[in-house]
Protein backbone atom coordinates (compact mmCIF):
# COMPACT_ATOMS: atom_id res chain seq x y z
CA UNK A 1 0.00 0.00 0.00
CA UNK A 2 2.62 2.55 1.03
CA UNK A 3 2.53 6.23 1.67
CA UNK A 4 2.29 8.94 -0.91
CA UNK A 5 5.63 10.57 -1.64
CA UNK A 6 4.06 13.11 -3.94
CA UNK A 7 0.28 13.06 -3.60
CA UNK A 8 -0.47 14.95 -6.80
CA UNK A 9 1.70 12.73 -8.98
CA UNK A 10 1.15 9.46 -7.09
CA UNK A 11 -2.64 9.79 -7.11
CA UNK A 12 -2.79 10.09 -10.90
CA UNK A 13 -0.29 7.23 -11.30
CA UNK A 14 -2.15 4.97 -8.86
CA UNK A 15 -5.51 5.71 -10.45
CA UNK A 16 -4.16 4.48 -13.78
CA UNK A 17 -2.63 1.44 -12.07
CA UNK A 18 -6.04 0.61 -10.58
CA UNK A 19 -7.45 0.47 -14.10
CA UNK A 20 -4.61 -1.81 -15.23
CA UNK A 21 -5.12 -4.08 -12.22
CA UNK A 22 -8.82 -4.35 -12.97
CA UNK A 23 -8.13 -5.10 -16.63
CA UNK A 24 -5.89 -7.99 -15.58
CA UNK A 25 -8.69 -9.69 -13.59
CA UNK A 26 -11.91 -8.61 -15.32
CA UNK A 27 -12.01 -11.82 -17.38
CA UNK A 28 -12.65 -13.72 -14.13
CA UNK A 29 -16.10 -12.18 -13.84
CA UNK A 30 -19.26 -12.92 -15.77
CA UNK A 31 -20.11 -10.20 -18.27
CA UNK A 32 -22.98 -8.92 -16.13
CA UNK A 33 -20.55 -8.45 -13.22
CA UNK A 34 -17.91 -6.54 -15.14
CA UNK A 35 -17.96 -2.88 -14.14
CA UNK A 36 -15.44 -1.40 -16.57
CA UNK A 37 -17.29 1.86 -17.13
CA UNK A 38 -18.26 2.28 -13.50
CA UNK A 39 -14.56 2.10 -12.72
CA UNK A 40 -13.68 4.55 -15.50
CA UNK A 41 -16.29 7.07 -14.35
CA UNK A 42 -14.97 6.74 -10.80
CA UNK A 43 -11.45 7.26 -12.11
CA UNK A 44 -12.57 10.44 -13.86
CA UNK A 45 -13.14 11.82 -10.37
CA UNK A 46 -9.53 11.06 -9.53
CA UNK A 47 -8.06 12.24 -12.82
CA UNK A 48 -10.19 15.25 -13.73
CA UNK A 49 -12.08 16.50 -10.66
CA UNK A 50 -9.70 16.03 -7.73
CA UNK A 51 -6.47 17.30 -9.28
CA UNK A 52 -8.25 20.22 -10.99
CA UNK A 53 -7.36 22.83 -8.39
CA UNK A 54 -3.65 22.13 -8.61
CA UNK A 55 -3.41 20.90 -12.18
CA UNK A 56 -5.43 23.69 -13.77
CA UNK A 57 -2.19 25.60 -14.22
CA UNK A 58 -0.78 22.60 -16.11
CA UNK A 59 -3.59 22.45 -18.66
CA UNK A 60 -2.30 23.41 -22.09
CA UNK A 61 -4.17 25.56 -24.51
CA UNK A 62 -3.37 23.16 -27.36
CA UNK A 63 -6.01 23.26 -30.04
CA UNK A 64 -8.12 20.12 -29.95
CA UNK A 65 -7.92 19.45 -33.69
CA UNK A 66 -8.62 16.19 -35.52
CA UNK A 67 -4.97 15.11 -35.34
CA UNK A 68 -4.83 15.51 -31.54
CA UNK A 69 -8.21 13.81 -31.11
CA UNK A 70 -6.88 10.79 -33.02
CA UNK A 71 -3.71 10.77 -30.85
CA UNK A 72 -6.03 10.65 -27.83
CA UNK A 73 -7.87 7.68 -29.30
CA UNK A 74 -10.98 9.69 -30.20
CA UNK A 75 -12.08 8.51 -33.65
CA UNK A 76 -15.87 8.47 -33.26
CA UNK A 77 -16.42 10.47 -30.07
CA UNK A 78 -17.95 13.92 -30.39
CA UNK A 79 -16.67 16.99 -28.55
CA UNK A 80 -18.61 20.24 -28.59
CA UNK A 81 -16.64 22.66 -30.76
CA UNK A 82 -16.97 25.26 -27.99
CA UNK A 83 -14.41 23.20 -26.05
CA UNK A 84 -11.72 23.49 -28.70
CA UNK A 85 -8.67 23.24 -26.43
CA UNK A 86 -7.58 20.57 -23.97
CA UNK A 87 -7.95 23.00 -21.08
CA UNK A 88 -11.50 24.01 -22.04
CA UNK A 89 -12.49 20.36 -22.48
CA UNK A 90 -11.03 19.25 -19.15
CA UNK A 91 -12.66 22.13 -17.26
CA UNK A 92 -16.04 21.37 -18.90
CA UNK A 93 -15.66 17.64 -18.17
CA UNK A 94 -14.81 18.53 -14.57
CA UNK A 95 -18.11 20.42 -14.23
CA UNK A 96 -20.03 17.58 -15.81
CA UNK A 97 -18.44 14.91 -13.62
CA UNK A 98 -18.58 16.83 -10.35
CA UNK A 99 -22.28 17.63 -10.85
CA UNK A 100 -22.95 14.09 -12.14
CA UNK A 101 -24.31 15.32 -15.45
CA UNK A 102 -23.44 12.04 -17.13
CA UNK A 103 -25.64 9.74 -19.16
CA UNK A 104 -24.88 6.28 -20.48
CA UNK A 105 -26.51 5.08 -23.68
CA UNK A 106 -26.94 1.56 -24.98
CA UNK A 107 -27.22 1.26 -28.75
CA UNK A 108 -29.16 -1.97 -28.19
CA UNK A 109 -31.83 -1.09 -25.64
CA UNK A 110 -32.44 -4.65 -24.51
CA UNK A 111 -28.75 -5.40 -23.88
CA UNK A 112 -28.02 -2.46 -21.53
CA UNK A 113 -24.39 -2.50 -22.61
CA UNK A 114 -22.75 0.89 -22.37
CA UNK A 115 -21.94 2.15 -25.87
CA UNK A 116 -21.84 5.92 -25.31
CA UNK A 117 -21.09 8.14 -22.34
CA UNK A 118 -22.50 11.65 -22.58
CA UNK A 119 -21.15 14.55 -20.54
CA UNK A 120 -23.19 17.72 -20.14
CA UNK A 121 -22.99 20.80 -17.97
CA UNK A 122 -25.64 23.14 -16.65
CA UNK A 123 -25.61 26.76 -17.68
CA UNK A 124 -28.49 28.97 -16.58
CA UNK A 125 -30.69 25.90 -16.09
CA UNK A 126 -29.91 24.68 -19.61
CA UNK A 127 -27.98 21.50 -20.36
CA UNK A 128 -24.99 22.12 -22.61
CA UNK A 129 -23.45 19.15 -24.43
CA UNK A 130 -19.75 18.82 -23.58
CA UNK A 131 -18.81 15.52 -25.18
CA UNK A 132 -20.12 12.13 -26.20
CA UNK A 133 -17.47 9.46 -25.87
CA UNK A 134 -17.81 6.12 -27.54
CA UNK A 135 -17.39 3.71 -24.64
CA UNK A 136 -14.35 2.02 -26.18
CA UNK A 137 -12.62 5.40 -26.61
CA UNK A 138 -12.90 6.63 -23.02
CA UNK A 139 -10.02 4.53 -21.68
CA UNK A 140 -7.56 5.55 -24.44
CA UNK A 141 -8.53 9.18 -23.78
CA UNK A 142 -7.94 8.73 -20.03
CA UNK A 143 -4.59 7.09 -20.66
CA UNK A 144 -3.50 9.90 -22.95
CA UNK A 145 -4.67 12.59 -20.54
CA UNK A 146 -3.14 10.92 -17.46
CA UNK A 147 0.18 10.41 -19.23
CA UNK A 148 0.20 14.00 -20.38
CA UNK A 149 -0.83 15.25 -16.90
CA UNK A 150 1.95 13.29 -15.18
CA UNK A 151 4.45 14.65 -17.67
CA UNK A 152 3.28 18.24 -17.08
CA UNK A 153 3.34 17.83 -13.28
CA UNK A 154 6.88 16.49 -13.44
CA UNK A 155 8.01 19.21 -15.88
CA UNK A 156 6.63 21.97 -13.64
CA UNK A 157 8.28 20.49 -10.56
CA UNK A 158 11.61 20.19 -12.38
CA UNK A 159 11.43 23.80 -13.55
CA UNK A 160 10.73 24.96 -9.97
CA UNK A 161 13.90 23.20 -8.80
CA UNK A 162 16.05 25.12 -11.27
Amino acid sequence: MGNYKNLENDFVQRTMELIAQYESIVYKFEYKNQYNYTLLINCLLGLVVLPKEKSLTYLPSNLLDEKLKKEMGLHHSIINSKYNTISKLIVALRHSISHFNIQVISDLDDEFAIDQIIFEKDYNQTKIHVATFRANELLPFLRYYASWLLSEINNKKQSKKH
